[in-house]
């Protein structure tokens, strides 16, 4: 078996034992939704991301690539079908794929136009991403091995291999109330950064949104902290 290959497996086999890092995992994958999805409709649907003024450069490029037109909602359109992709156990794994070549490119675009600390966020975005693609390695063997290299032209060490990918433990959420704090959380999140978007709810709701996004944020690292003792 290759040796990388198999350390691999022992990371992704290690960290998927974890409920704690079950929970973390599922929380970036929220927050990357978050900040992706209303974001991302907005190219989707034709508006400007941002009021920059055209005269600097962060400005004109924002401007070239909104006048881009279906350009621009091709972005949005990436962006969203990744964010919600994310969040559906299913095809996360290939949301993940879709947000690592999404995050990579804004993190470059941002380390070569002036973004002030901008490239601290979008370096922290690319890390999350890459955590979503270890943790479903088993997922993306075939796109890094030949498959002579993962079997091995032996029998035996195909059943090993399988059994390890059966080990693999399944990990959930604890009960309904943690499932609906997780649900409300992201629901919550979706609107707030909406408003920041543009969409326009009853004047103050943003705050509550906020408190909601809160409470529910410090709800879940407490069930967390909880569950992953038991």
């Amino acid at each position: 078996m290759n040796s990388t290959d198999h350390y691999f497996q022992e990371i992704q086999l290690w960290v998927r034992s974890k409920p704690l890092l079950y929970r973390f995992t599922l929380g970036t994958r929220i927050l990357l939704a978050i900040g992706f999805i209303p974001t991302g409709l907005v190219k989707l649907f034709g508006y400007r991301f941002t009021i920059l003024p055209v005269d600097s450069d962060v400005g004109a490029f924002f401007e070239i690539l909104y006048q881009s037109g279906l350009y621009w909602n091709f972005l949005g359109l990436t962006q969203v079908l990744a964010g919600v992709m994310i969040l559906i156990p299913a095809v996360s794994a290939v949301g993940a794929l879709m947000f690592l070549g999404i995050i990579l490119n804004i993190f470059i675009i941002t380390i070569s136009y002036d973004f002030a600390y901008t490239p601290v966020i979008t370096s922290q975005m690319f890390l999350a991403s890459i955590w979503l693609i270890l943790w479903d390695y088993d997922r993306f063997r075939g796109l890094t091995i030949s498959r002579s290299m993962m079997y091995e032209n032996s029998v035996s060490t195909f059943v090993s291999l399988a059994s390890k990918a059966n080990k693999l433990p399944q990990l959930t959420l604890e009960n309904s109330f943690e499932r609906t704090v997780y649900i409300t959380g992201t629901l919550a999140g979706l609107l707030f950064f909406g408003v920041l978007r543009g969409l326009v709810l009853p004047s103050g709701f943003e705050y509550i949104l906020l408190f909601i996004c809160f409470a529910c944020f410090i709800t879940a690292i407490v069930l967390g902290l909880r569950y992953s003792r038991t």
